[in-house]
């Protein structure tokens, strides 16, 4: 699993606020450290990685939420499930593309023609996936989204991304 980055700064006894301008900021730039990997769709592991990454982002933005406004907070928070629900899909095929190749040379001949035709289909319902995280990229783009939501937690927070400076562990990708 992808290791999760330190949260630079974070002290126990921290403002609830700083706290979770912190995590979110540090958890928001480790998801997106994944992008190109993930875009390039060489190794599925990157993929892997982001949608774990954008787990622990939509759990800190949870635990974090009575530091924003709801009605902000709410739109955020969509966006950020956006991210975790397409690449979700894609890595469900990767599994099971993955699982399903794994079976093929325990079977026996007449038993591969099934199960290397699903394989097929799953293959070519990925690469729709591709397509997919192409267009939810592209929207994020197109809004300016990453802009948005780093000013969003700066603002509600007090913590400037100048401050934080996150950034991956050692030894990871």
């Amino acid at each position: 699993m992808a290791q999760a980055w330190e949260v630079n700064g974070l002290r126990k006894n921290a403002r609830f606020a700083d706290a979770a301008g912190r995590v979110i900021l540090t958890r928001w730039f480790e998801m997106m450290s994944h992008r190109e990997g993930t875009l390039a769709g060489e190794d599925i592991e990157h993929l892997h990685a982001m949608r774990v990454s954008s787990r622990r982002l939509r759990a800190a933005m949870d635990a974090f939420a009575a530091a924003f406004p709801e009605g902000s907070f709410r739109r955020n928070l969509r966006r950020v499930k956006e991210v975790t629900d397409t690449l979700g899909d894609a890595r469900d095929l990767d599994v099971a593309i993955e699982a399903l190749t794994s079976l093929l040379p325990d079977l026996a001949p007449d038993e591969r023609p099934g199960i290397e035709g699903l394989i097929a289909r799953y293959r070519q319902e990925r690469g729709e996936e591709d397509q997919h995280i192409r267009a939810m990229f592209a929207r994020l783009d197109e809004d300016d989204f990453e802009r948005h939501f780093v000013a969003w937690v700066e603002k509600h927070t007090g913590i400037a991304l100048t401050k934080l400076r996150p950034r991956a562990p050692a030894g990871s990708d």
